[in-house]
């Protein structure tokens, strides 16, 4: 049997489980078709290897892997890449009209990856992420948690943030040398005095990973039988 005992997540705001989350949700704002794809792809994938690297985990690469590779497969990526580019171009001009836009794919994109690095820090907590059978289930779970995930008290925070973001390119240039400057700052300073009041939800958003983990082990029993760490 699985042990389903809750293990609690730890809420407390450290700047190196959120910092390339913080820049992925940034890099929406860079006012240059394909830059912004790019740096937020680079920071969204650097952010599973920085999360272990804090909290001392030598991560497997096929732990790495499965959590950085997209739902989609090559073949569907490159036949919907004209149809992708087409509508970014026509995103992007619109923006020039309209810049909320841009605002509220920042703020939703920022909230996204805050969640999703959450989650990392907390499979890696619970040892999710040490065979290949369990971070296939940590990933199904993960996806299933965000995907659910339509409306966080984080939305607020995220909007103050990407309101008080500048010069972005500069910084993101920057932050992947591992340089802060005063946006870094700025934004590192903004949620550190607020990152206390979601404690409650952070708790609530592990149990709600943690019931869709041990479900989906409820719906493959088979699976349990490989060798399977869980928490």
């Amino acid at each position: 049997m699985a042990d389903n005992n809750f293990t609690p997540p730890n809420t407390e705001f450290e700047w190196r489980i959120y910092a390339d989350a913080t820049f992925a949700g940034l890099a929406v704002l860079i006012p240059i078709i394909g830059l912004d794809w790019a740096f937020e792809e680079f920071f969204r994938r650097r952010m599973v290897v920085s999360i272990a690297k804090y909290r001392g985990y030598n991560l497997a690469p096929f732990a790495s892997q499965s959590l950085n590779t997209s739902d989609s497969t090559c073949l569907q990526s490159c036949l919907m890449l004209p149809i992708i580019l087409t509508y970014g171009l026509l995103k992007k001009l619109s923006r020039k009209i309209l810049y909320f836009l841009t605002i509220k794919e920042a703020t939703d994109k920022l909230s996204y990856y805050w969640h999703r690095a959450f989650l990392i820090d907390y499979m890696l907590l619970v040892g999710h992420l040490e065979t290949e059978d369990s971070v296939l289930v940590a990933r199904q779970a993960m996806d299933e948690v965000l995907e659910n995930t339509i409306t966080s008290p984080l939305h607020q925070l995220a909007r103050r943030v990407i309101g008080s973001a500048k010069h972005i390119l500069r910084t993101l240039r920057r932050a992947q040398k591992g340089i802060e400057d005063e946006v870094v700052q700025q934004n590192r300073s903004i949620m550190v005095e607020h990152w206390g009041n979601f404690e409650t939800y952070l708790v609530e958003l592990a149990t709600t990973y943690h019931q869709h983990y041990h479900q989906i082990i409820l719906d493959h029993p088979d699976e349990e039988q490989n060798g399977r760490q869980t928490n």
